[in-house]
C-alpha cells in the first residue's frame, strides 16, 4: 500500500469518522475535513463543499502534508419527500452537497493526483443511484449524477493512474436512524462495515480499478 496521505470529506459524520479511524489504524495520515470543524490543525480542516474557494483552500492547505493519495467523499444531505412536496431549497441543497460538492473536491484531488502519479477517489453512493425508490427525487437525482461523475473520472484518469469508485450503500445505521425506532440496527450495515470496505479499496495497487461496489444488508433494501 503506497497511499499515505488521505482526505476524508464529511469526516465528522458517523461514516466519515469510522473511515478516518480505520485508515489511521493502517498508518495513513488522514485529514478530517468538515463544515463542523471549529479548530483547524494539520489533520483537521474546515470546508464548505458547496463553496469553490473553501474547497480549493482545503486542498491547498492539505498539500503541506505531501502528495495526496486518497480522497473519500462522505458528505451528504438527504430530503426524503414526495416530489410534489419537495421544496426547491431542498432540491438545490441535495445537488449542491451531494453532487457539486463531490465535483469540486474530486476536481482538486484529480489535479494533484495527476501531478504526482495517481491516486484513488471514493464516493459514497446509495441504492438510490441505481434503483427507483419513492420519496427520493432530489436525493436520487444527486446520486445518479454522482454515478456519472465517477465514470468520467475513471475515463479521464485511466492514463494517469487515477481510479474512482462509487460505493453504493444500502441502509447504514447512523444517527439518522435513531429517530426511526421501527427500523432495527441489526437489519442494517454498520459504519465499520463501510470503513472496512473503503480500506480494502484504498489498499489495492493502482493497476486495479474498482469502478463500483454495492453493499446492502442481508435483507436488501429496507
Amino acid at each position: 500500500m503506497s497511499a499515505r496521505n488521505a482526505i476524508v470529506v464529511g469526516g465528522t459524520g458517523n461514516i466519515g469518522a469510522a473511515v478516518i479511524h480505520r485508515l489511521r489504524a493502517e498508518g495513513l495520515h488522514v485529514i478530517c475535513a468538515s463544515e463542523d470543524v471549529t479548530r483547524e490543525s494539520s489533520d483537521s480542516m474546515r470546508v464548505d463543499v458547496t463553496d469553490e474557494a473553501s474547497v480549493r483552500s482545503l486542498f491547498d492547505k492539505a498539500s503541506a502534508n505531501g502528495p495526496l493519495h486518497l480522497l473519500v467523499n462522505c458528505s451528504g444531505f438527504g430530503a426524503f419527500t414526495p416530489i410534489e412536496e419537495t421544496s426547491l431549497a431542498d432540491w438545490r441543497k441535495s445537488l449542491d452537497v451531494n453532487l457539486t460538492g463531490a465535483f469540486l473536491c474530486a476536481r482538486e484531488a484529480f489535479k494533484r493526483m495527476k501531478a504526482h502519479g495517481g491516486g484513488r477517489i471514493v464516493h459514497i453512493g446509495s441504492v438510490s443511484d441505481h434503483l427507483t425508490l419513492p420519496m427520493n427525487g432530489a436525493y436520487a437525482a444527486s446520486k445518479h449524477g454522482l454515478r456519472g461523475l465517477t465514470g468520467v473520472l475513471n475515463a479521464e484518469g485511466k492514463d494517469h493512474a487515477i481510479r474512482a469508485t462509487l460505493l453504493s450503500l444500502g441502509a447504514v445505521y447512523t444517527a439518522f436512524w435513531k429517530t426511526r425506532p421501527e427500523f432495527s440496527p441489526a437489519d442494517m450495515l454498520s459504519v465499520d462495515d463501510v470503513a472496512e470496505s473503503i480500506w480494502e479499496i484504498a489498499r489495492k495497487p493502482l493497476h486495479i480499478r474498482v469502478d463500483e461496489l454495492r453493499m446492502v444488508p442481508s435483507k436488501g433494501v429496507l
